[in-house]
């Protein structure tokens, strides 16, 4: 669970009831003593629903009963939107006045968005969905909730583009997508899934076929908005899409670094007995740092994207100048001070100069240190189980090489000062 889901724990349903009345006649003791509902009861939830969105979000939701209704306070949800907070807020460098982002198939809640635009104020969002009645009510809850002129709702077809926001406004820039993908690929997928579940809080699922069936699965579906990224690239900072199975989240990986795209993350949203995985991936140059981008699980580790953060052991602590005046020696490389971080430096290199192929072909030719640069890493000394070391964290880049050979060079030089 995201750590700043404020649903760590679970809610005192006596008080929740009491702020809002129409949860009180779902309220039933549990095995403790204590208060909760009836998690099987599709009504029950969805007052609960209402409650958690009405109390912590000021949201109000009008959903039909048979469309899909978010379970915010135990599911994916919240946790997927602040996850895309932080990845906004780690990638974005520049000051921005509007950041924009597209929901694919929103749903007739239209959770994603009016979730995202309550906790930011200055995010926006296209959404897109192919059922009409999903549509109707994803524009209402909008409307209701007096976010108009922050949400826009588009009608969908199955036959034309997923993205097809991304070219109706060609100068605009996106920053990331969302997608909550139909899960199944037939009504027999449904079928089975329903009777190897156990019994337990996710027994109840009234959403229509539009909502939960797609050919393929969720698979298919999201491998199909990689090869359409691959043709839009940069249009969108960062494409993202949630995934309920784990053999999804492998296809969809193999299929982006059969398209050489380095630069991805994933996460993992648990949240009481589920699980679920975000993947996101860029055609940009901004890195994430691994916690961002990263999950722990041994399970997982091929799948996991190549580190962002590599360490060069030290002999002993160097003095405090050695880190700057190794860095200002290297030809084309510019330094500055990182305020988040005593004692870290930003160094930003134009090009390779510090190997000596690339010394020799340099010679005395000048580096312009006003080109834009081809690396930039935050560096500093920090205290390692083992010892002191020099932490490199890769900021911005498409060479990992060139990433690599940085730390080695930066590392041994380092070395040779303080041995």
């Amino acid at each position: 669970m995201h750590p700043r889901n404020r649903y760590r724990e679970a809610p005192d349903f006596s008080s929740l009831a009491t702020d809002y009345p129409p949860l009180r006649p779902y309220i039933v003791r549990n095995g403790d003593g204590g208060n909760t509902i009836d998690f099987k009861d599709d009504a029950a939830q969805r007052r609960l629903t209402e409650a958690l969105l009405h109390r912590d979000f000021d949201i109000s939701l009008s959903i039909p009963n048979n469309r899909l209704c978010p379970p915010v306070g135990y599911y994916d949800a919240l946790n997927y939107v602040l996850w895309i907070q932080d990845l906004v807020q780690m990638t974005t460098l520049e000051q921005r006045e509007l950041v924009r982002g597209i929901d694919i198939g929103t749903g007739a809640s239209a959770i994603y968005p009016l979730l995202a635009c309550r906790l930011c104020a200055t995010w926006n969002f296209v959404c897109t969905d192919i059922d009409e009645l999903s549509i109707q009510y994803a524009k209402s809850n909008v409307e209701r909730n007096g976010l108009a002129d922050r949400i826009c709702i588009l009608k969908a077809t199955p036959a034309e583009s997923i993205f097809f926001p991304l070219n109706q406004n060609r100068d605009t820039a996106i920053d990331f997508t969302m997608c909550n993908p139909p899960f199944y690929s037939s009504a027999e997928d449904v079928t089975r899934s329903a009777e190897a579940k156990e019994v337990g809080p996710n027994a109840v699922c009234t959403g229509a076929e539009v909502e939960m069936i797609t050919p393929g699965g969720e698979s298919q579906f999201v491998c199909a908005m990689v090869r359409e990224s691959v043709e839009l690239q940069d249009r969108c900072r960062w494409y993202t899409s949630m995934l309920g199975k784990l053999s999804s989240l492998s296809e969809v990986v193999t299929l982006l670094r059969s398209h050489s795209i380095d630069n991805y993350a994933i996460t993992e949203l648990v949240q009481g007995m589920t699980r679920r995985w975000v993947i996101a991936w860029s055609f940009g140059d901004i890195r994430l740092p691994d916690a961002l981008a990263r999950i722990s699980n041994p399970a997982l580790h091929n799948l996991m994207p190549a580190r962002t953060t590599l360490h060069q052991p030290l002999p002993h602590v160097p003095h405090p100048l050695v880190l700057s005046s190794v860095l200002s020696s290297m030809k084309g490389v510019i330094i500055s001070s990182v305020p988040t971080q005593a004692g870290a430096l930003l160094a930003s290199a134009v090009a390779n100069t510090w190997t000596r192929a690339a010394r020799r072909k340099l010679g005395d030719v000048t580096v312009d240190s006003g080109t834009s640069p081809q690396l930039v890493c935050r560096v500093c000394v920090v205290q390692d189980d083992e010892g002191p070391i020099v932490e490199f964290v890769w900021v911005k880049g498409r060479d990992r090489s060139l990433f690599e050979s940085f730390v080695n060079h930066v590392g041994r030089k380092i070395r040779e000062v303080v041995k």
